[in-house]
């Protein structure tokens, strides 16, 4: 194959990841909208400025449903509390037949 062939799929091969990746971004931006200023428990209000919220709160991004839920450290960690409560109930349940 010719020098001249390989680097025009090289533009095109490049090309398509470009807009793949403007694609990508676009959709991540229109998620990042949807973004609460609040816990969704709790209601505890959350500023996108601070440094340690931003870092310390969760986000759960639901694609499909198009759905950006957010939940501040505290909710978070009761919910995996609760999650493993009942995980370990199924697990009980399970050995006691």
């Amino acid at each position: 194959m010719s020098r001249k062939l390989e680097r025009k799929f090289q533009r095109q091969k490049y090309k398509k990841a470009q807009k793949q990746a403007e694609k990508e971004m676009a959709q991540k931006l229109e998620l990042f909208d949807k973004l609460s200023d609040k816990c969704l428990a709790c209601e505890q209000p959350f500023d996108k400025k601070d440094r340690e919220q931003v870092f310390s709160w969760h986000v759960v991004v639901r694609r499909d449903e198009g759905v950006v839920n957010l939940y501040c450290p505290d909710c978070w960690k009761k919910a995996i509390e609760v999650i493993e409560g009942f995980k370990n109930h199924l697990g009980n349940k399970n050995e006691g037949g």
